[in-house]
């Protein structure tokens, strides 16, 4: 893709960052997934705060934002992102156990990159601080990073009824999911930071806990993985984001993929190279030729991207038509693999790898790509529901950036 091509894509992109920043003020709340990209048409106060226990998804927001200010100078951007501190403050310091495991997507994408951005001191605590809260969900007898709820199995008052009923807190004890893998370089990241071991250890024995239990044999990755809760004995797999246990969820794939290079770039160690390299070559031997996988590669030809199997209705499409079987795709799993492969390529070149991330850009941005600024979502067809997400948006973004050798990255 020609660079010119690049250039607009990212500047059409961090315009439409910039616009969503203006819209969302100074109440940033997780907006959900749109399927017409209208993130912020449900009521703000229907809609979790950065200080609820099941909000991860806020800081992709602040992200793109931070991505934008240093593309386009516009520093305002900054500000906003900066005015933004005290509920992140509250989360890890006044009620640091109404967190999960996605303080690293919380704040590697808010006060990390700010960190990097403007060398702010205050920055920096809070990442730190964000990693401490990170690091003591590790579980010793299992080695692995417990994905939810809260370690003392207490439930938050403010949690209704029906959200008791889920697995993030009806099932959540024992339990580690592939997704950590993007978590973990907040640990990697305070390690270097702070020169204390105890980050990079509890980031190395969760990625070593994953290498042992997630990765099957021939290169596919189960979502998640249970152990017995008191003893730490593994009790086997568990998907709560894929089709079934057994099934092969792309995006899990790709958040594998580009946390194992980041393990590597940290670590040096081979075997996360290793891993990095063969779950790769699995998603390719699988994936479409425009490099937009389907949302589960075990997905039934007859069925639609239902999260474990789970709806017995589909008010959305006619899922016996097959034309509509293109709407299982998931390009935030496109938009992430093709960051997490040019990770990858900064520490070694690997041409399969290089021509699937040139090859899925263009797609990205010729197909799936909505530059409108009356749409606040940027990238179609995620989640194999053919909808607009605020991380499948930050992901095309930080493609686009690393393509172009610029922009400040969280990891």
């Amino acid at each position: 893709m020609e660079r010119s091509a690049l250039l607009a894509a990212y500047t059409a992109a961090c315009r439409k960052a910039a616009a969503n920043a203006r819209v969302i003020g100074q109440d940033l709340r997780e907006f959900p997934g749109q399927m017409d990209g209208n993130y912020f048409a449900p009521a703000r106060d229907s809609l979790r705060p950065v200080e609820h226990i099941f909000c991860w998804t806020p800081s992709f927001f602040t992200g793109m934002a931070m991505l934008a200010a240093e593309h386009t100078g516009d520093f305002s951007l900054v500000r906003w992102v900066e005015s933004l501190y005290e509920p992140y403050r509250a989360k890890v310091f006044d009620t640091p156990q109404d967190t999960m495991h996605d303080l690293g997507f919380m704040y590697n994408l808010y006060s990390t990159m700010a960190y990097r951005l403007t060398g702010d001191a205050r920055m920096k605590a809070l990442s730190v601080r964000a990693a401490e809260v990170l690091a003591h969900r590790f579980v010793p007898n299992g080695r692995y990073i417990r994905a939810w709820g809260r370690m003392d199995d207490s439930i938050p008052a403010y949690i209704d009824d029906q959200l008791r009923k889920d697995n993030f807190f009806a099932n959540s004890r024992g339990l580690a999911i592939i997704d950590c893998m993007m978590n973990i370089p907040l640990l990697f990241w305070a390690g270097k930071e702070t020169g204390d071991p105890f980050f990079t250890e509890v980031a190395i024995a969760h990625a070593d806990t994953t290498l042992r239990h997630f990765i099957r044999p021939d290169g596919s990755v189960c979502h998640a993985w249970r152990f017995d809760p008191d003893t730490g004995e593994s009790v086997g797999e568990f998907n709560d984001c894929g089709y079934s246990v057994g099934s092969h969820w792309a995006r899990g794939t790709a958040w594998a993929v580009y946390g194992f290079s980041v393990a590597w770039r940290y670590t040096g160690q081979v075997r996360y190279r290793d891993a990095a390299e063969k779950l790769a070559a699995c998603y390719l031997d699988q994936c479409g030729e425009n490099g937009v996988p389907v949302w589960d590669f075990r997905l039934p030809a007859d069925q639609p991207a239902r999260q474990c199997g789970r709806q017995t209705e589909w008010p959305y499409w006619d899922v016996t038509d097959p034309a509509n079987r293109t709407r299982n795709v998931d390009t935030s799993a496109a938009a992430i693999m093709a960051c997490g492969m040019l990770e990858f390529l900064t520490q070694e070149e690997n041409e399969p790898m290089r021509r699937y991330v040139d090859a899925v850009t263009r797609t990205l941005t010729g197909q799936y790509m909505n530059t409108d600024e009356t749409c606040a979502g940027l990238l179609r067809c995620q989640n194999g529901n053919d909808s607009y997400t605020s991380f499948g948006d930050y992901y095309l973004i930080e493609l686009l950036a690393r393509q172009l050798g610029t922009g400040i990255l969280p990891w």
